[in-house]
């Protein structure tokens, strides 16, 4: 792990290992030493602590006191309720965004969708992945609903590493930007109806998402363990 050399500590703490557990640098099992990890991070104990009490109550860990901290990770309970908030929220911040997006954010939005497009013939995941998510927070961003946009940026980190396992997928990747085309001509048209309709219906697979999602944790596990 890198060292912590922001100023606020405890933030820095809790957020890198948070990012550790979702990119599966930290693995579901795995036994966090509060010692150990403050050592490695370059902090004291105490911000470790916190960092890992916050974590303990997004249930991404489970403490042992005066032993260690086991690494729960994510879990099909968790993939459900990101996704649930997501369904509802990101609809009613898009349908917000018509009123806010500039000609210029349009335009952006159109190119991101035409990036897409180059980087799904070969599938370049990483690529992907980042237009993928400029695509959606350039809209959140937009809505100027400053509350709704700190909720899902609280749980940017989550989504981030559950689209991995949806952009690796060629066909899911194809649906997308077909689904990505709808949300963005129903915003240049501010068409709110429509903009609402069809973010909704692009996030309409959280089943078939979860299942991808877990497919690849569990197909890690066993490499892991093989």
């Amino acid at each position: 792990m890198a060292k912590i050399n922001t100023l606020s500590i405890r933030e820095s703490v809790f957020r890198q290992v948070r990012k550790d557990i979702l990119n599966h640098s930290l693995k579901p099992g795995d036994k966090i030493i509060e010692a150990e990890l403050a050592d490695q991070l370059g902090v004291s104990r105490t911000p470790v602590r916190e960092a890992l009490h916050r974590l303990e109550q997004e249930g991404l860990v489970e403490i042992h006191p005066r032993k260690f901290c086991l690494v729960k990770g994510v879990t099909s309970e968790c993939i459900k309720e990101i996704h649930l908030i997501r369904a509802q929220l990101e609809p009613l911040a898009a349908r917000y965004a018509v009123d806010h997006l500039t000609d210029d954010e349009l335009h952006y939005l159109k190119m991101l969708i035409q990036q897409s497009e180059k980087h799904s013939k070969p599938l370049d995941v990483d690529r992907l992945m980042r237009v993928n998510d400029e695509f959606h927070q350039t809209i959140i961003k937009a809505s100027k609903l400053t509350r709704i946009i700190k909720i899902l940026e609280n749980m940017h980190d989550y989504v981030v590493s559950f689209r991995y396992s949806f952009m690796s997928r060629s066909g899911l990747v194809e649906r997308s930007i077909k689904e990505h085309n709808e949300i963005y001509e129903a915003l240049a048209n501010r068409d709110k109806e429509a903009v609402e309709k069809a973010v909704s219906n692009h996030l309409k697979g959280i089943s078939e998402y979860e299942e991808v999602v877990l497919e690849d944790l569990e197909t890690e596990l066993v490499e892991e363990n093989q």
